[in-house]
């Protein structure tokens, strides 16, 4: 191939340039089974200081940066509101959350 843009074209030259595959095996760091435990129950502070008693029953699981909350409302007409709440929790933005509500 010629002309100006030969030499950036070229796919020889882009096989040669290209990093050989590696043969090795990645893994994945798991987190810190503490600090789950500690954002665990930081979240399910907050939840019984901004629900009360709207909620029935909650359970919160955390791995890694996902976390999942499920909840029980105690009124059918307080659900909507709930989930609300609880997905706007401070504190959990940078996280991958996500809200179950419980009949």
């Amino acid at each position: 191939m010629g002309g100006m843009f030969g030499r950036f074209l070229d796919p020889g030259r882009m096989e040669m340039m290209r990093p050989a595959p590696r043969n090795e095996v990645k893994v994945e760091r798991r987190s810190d089974p503490a600090a789950d435990t500690a954002l665990r129950r930081r979240i399910e502070h907050q939840i019984r200081e901004q629900l009360g008693d709207k909620v029935s029953s909650t359970e919160v699981r955390v791995v890694g940066r996902n976390i999942l909350i499920r909840a029980h409302a105690t009124r059918f007409w307080q659900k909507r509101s709930v989930r609300r709440t609880l997905e706007s929790l401070p504190g959990t933005s940078s996280y991958q959350t996500r809200v179950e509500m419980i009949d």
